[in-house]
């Protein structure tokens, strides 16, 4: 059971109360199409994982435990996904509305972000949503901080302060011990952002040797190419697991009403003062989120880009609702 609970099994099994036939279970790493590999305590397997051909319901993601079992026709296949006590989703973006689950089974999500590039606050807070959705804590890694940190990103940092952000940098080796602490002996961590803002390099940090090649920005944007191709399951030899995934352009939430008012703590909060339960926040009268813009206490740009959140999701749940009543 060495290696399993070096994968975190013994921290998983603390949260279950399933009983499982270790024999054959094992933790995902990688995902491929119809296949994954899997560590178990006797190594790396390759392991079928359509359900057309096994027995499994739900699609297998990197992070899930899994158990094994050896099919005289096929192989090694997936014989039951075990419950995920968290998942990463995103709205397929193959798909109008269905759910992808990215990545299970992690304790920390980082929304890793380089400060030598302007801060896009509308796409981290759409990070932030989709990590608070998860049911794993969510992180702001911030890198390259050697190279200083510009106003817009202190902006960011001060709206929002119910976040844990930590600063890092590959020059000076700031924050790296901070994010190992949190995950020793036995805790998951994923991260997640665009292309070329040092994941690979903050992983190769953290394992403590290149595992994940890196690459060059562009000069004229600071933009990189993607370096990590597939979302993938490391140890880190201090203690923990690591999860790398490729840089991710399209944010599209799947379900997060609940994480978009957690983000926007202190909009939700101000608007659970208005007059009328109902309030658009746009003519009524005793509104209080209008009388805090009036006031100074919320950003009306912030407000504007939450006022899109909602009307995102709320197009979201009418579509999916018309869908169930066609599926009847």
């Amino acid at each position: 059971m060495k290696l399993l609970n070096q994968l975190g099994w013994r921290h998983y099994a603390s949260k279950q109360s399933t009983m499982i036939d270790k024999a054959r279970l094992g933790r995902v790493r990688r995902v491929d199409r119809g296949e994954v590999d899997v560590l178990t305590e006797e190594g790396e397997l390759r392991v079928a994982s359509d359900s057309q051909r096994t027995t499994i319901d739900l699609a297998p993601a990197t992070g899930d435990w899994i158990t094994v079992v050896d099919d005289p026709d096929i192989g090694f296949r997936i014989e039951t996904i075990l419950p995920r006590y968290s998942s990463i989703s995103r709205r397929d973006p193959a798909e109008q509305e269905k759910e992808q689950v990215l990545v299970s089974n992690a304790d920390f999500v980082g929304i890793t972000c380089s400060v030598d590039r302007p801060a896009n606050i509308a796409k981290v807070e759409r990070f932030l949503i989709l990590a608070q959705n998860s049911d794993a804590v969510p992180l702001l890694l911030l890198t390259k901080v050697d190279q200083g940190i510009s106003e817009d990103w202190n902006q960011l940092q001060q709206e929002i302060k119910e976040i844990i952000i930590i600063h890092t940098s590959s020059f000076t080796g700031a924050g790296i011990n901070e994010v190992r602490e949190l995950l020793s002996p036995d805790k998951t961590l994923v991260l997640l952002g665009e292309s070329g803002v040092g994941k690979s390099t903050l992983v190769n940090e953290l394992v403590g040797e290149t595992i994940q090649q890196t690459t060059e920005v562009r000069s004229r944007d600071n933009k990189g190419r993607h370096t990590t191709i597939a979302r993938e399951l490391m140890l880190i030899p201090s203690g923990g697991i690591l999860i790398d995934t490729p840089g991710i352009r399209g944010i599209g939430l799947w379900d997060a009403k609940e994480a978009l008012n957690k983000v926007f703590f202190e909009i939700s909060e101000v608007a659970s003062y208005c007059r009328f339960s109902n309030c658009t926040h746009q003519v009524e009268p005793d509104c209080a989120i209008l009388a805090a813009i009036q006031q100074k206490e919320i950003d009306p740009q912030r407000f504007e880009r939450y006022l899109r959140l909602v009307e995102e999701l709320d197009e979201q749940e009418e579509r999916l609702t018309l869908q169930r009543r066609k599926a009847k």
